[in-house]
């Protein structure tokens, strides 16, 4: 129980300094918003830019795999890679974000049986955009 507990409460400040990005971006403040997404990429996450910008779609996944996450966890991942693609100014460190977040997400789907409208939704629309390239 205090296991779930604490999950739950480290999901809430992961929820809160998501919206904080999302508000930093909303308001132009995107060098900062960039740097808060990278304090919990290294702070949570254990991922450097090596792991998110560098190594393949496959190598990513494995290392997340490796680190034994809760579907929780994976879920928010997910979301915090999506706004850091979007961060991004060249097109080659986007579209490998945007691939690494797709994996996520079938990750979630194929071995958490975790569903969100969101990543649905946004999967979509990114494989749309993918296929136009």
């Amino acid at each position: 129980m205090l296991k779930r507990d604490s999950l739950t409460a480290q999901m809430q400040q992961l929820s809160t300094v998501l919206a904080k990005v999302k508000r930093l971006i909303i308001e132009d403040a995107e060098g900062e918003a960039k740097n808060v997404t990278l304090d919990v990429f290294q702070d949570y996450y254990q991922l450097n830019d090596d792991d998110l910008l560098i190594t393949t779609e496959d190598q990513f996944i494995e290392r997340i795999r490796n680190k034994n996450l809760k579907a929780e966890e994976l879920n928010l991942l997910a979301y915090f890679i999506d706004e850091y693609a979007g961060l991004q100014e060249e097109l080659a460190l986007q579209l490998s974000l945007y691939t690494k977040y797709l994996s996520l997400i079938s990750l979630l789907e194929d071995e958490y049986n975790f569903m969100s409208l969101d990543h649905i939704t946004r999967r979509s629309i990114l494989k749309a955009q993918l296929d136009q390239l």
